[in-house]
């Protein structure tokens, strides 16, 4: 008998610039905050795109856009977009503001800095309460609502996670902050939604934006704002477009409208399963629980590192004030 040859392995690519040959484990979104796309989610997507104007993508879609308002904790209006967290921001703003309105912008790290510059360049007029790379200060909100008895600033804005500094804003003490002011509370909760608690509603929240490639462990392009009647009784300002105009797309009778035109399907597939994953089988609270015990082991092994001499220790002291 003869054998077959033994062929030889076949060479290794070199690896890519930033990478380790020994690096172990799956791939990763590498963006900040990098998230893991399970691979049922990535399956889910992996499909042909059925009829878009078919009735079963459409009750997909309606599923997906139920499981949003679930995981957002509200009955608020849910308006969708095609983009990313910075398509978020505008989508809002369009809505909320006009040409030489006024916003409040509690920064505390690069993403609110950036926030509110891309808000300033839309034309409004942005104040910025910056908090270096802390959590913001409710008491220092309240003490500068109290100087605008005349309400012109129609909205306070806030990142419920910035990415960049690892803060963990409190919600309902701002919230509590505004006491009887008139402005709209707007939360950023791109890093935090589906990994830290939300309660848009019992909170008092009036806009609420968040996107896919974060908690909610999809791929980067679809962006979600969430907002409540108050916010929509201001109805169209000049810079609503009829692309960013949220009333069109929030409760829709048709598919192509929620998403402004033709949809992204297999961002919805890949949504309905991950929301799915999120929501009916591990449950809301156990993922919080999960992402909570997760960071404090986190923050156990930085403190060990640090009382070795490694001079490595977490940037927010406060373990109340982490992301």
């Amino acid at each position: 008998m003869s054998s077959a040859p033994v062929s030889s392995p076949a060479p290794t690519a070199p690896a890519s610039p930033g990478t380790s040959p020994y690096q172990g484990g799956p791939d990763i979104i590498a963006i900040p905050g990098p998230s893991p796309v399970p691979a049922r989610v990535l399956n889910a997507a992996h499909r042909a795109s059925p009829d878009i104007y078919g009735a079963p993508l459409a009750q997909v879609n309606l599923q997906v856009m139920a499981q949003l308002k679930r995981l957002a904790g509200t009955r608020a209006h849910l308006a969708s977009y095609i983009g990313n967290g910075h398509a978020g921001w505008e989508a809002a703003s369009a809505n909320m503001f006009d040409r030489g309105d006024q916003a409040l912008v509690l920064t505390s790290g690069h993403f609110g800095r950036s926030w509110a510059e891309m808000t300033e360049g839309l034309g409004v007029g942005v104040e910025r309460l910056d908090f270096g790379n802390l959590p913001p200060d409710p008491a220092r909100l309240a003490e500068r609502l109290a100087r605008d008895p005349e309400g012109r600033i129609r909205a306070v804005m806030v990142c419920q996670t910035d990415t960049a500094s690892a803060t963990l804003a409190d919600i309902p003490a701002i919230r509590a902050a505004m006491g009887d002011h008139p402005a709209l509370l707007v939360v950023d909760a791109i890093a935090s939604l589906g990994c830290a608690p939300m309660r848009m509603d019992d909170w008092g929240v009036d806009v609420l934006i968040a996107a896919s490639q974060k908690g909610l462990m999809c791929p980067p392009g679809t962006v979600f704002v969430w907002f409540s009647d108050k916010a929509a009784a201001r109805g169209a300002t000049g810079l609503t477009s009829p692309w960013w105009d949220w009333h069109g797309r929030a409760g829709s009778d048709a598919l192509w409208r929620f998403w402004g035109g033709t949809p992204p399907v297999q961002q919805v597939f890949a949504l309905s399963e991950a929301l799915s994953m999120i929501l009916d089988e591990e449950g809301l609270e156990a993922v919080w629980s999960r992402h909570a015990r997760l960071a404090r082991a986190t923050w156990a092994a930085v403190d060990a590192w640090s009382a070795c001499g490694g001079g490595v220790r977490l940037s927010v002291a406060d373990p109340a004030a982490r992301a």
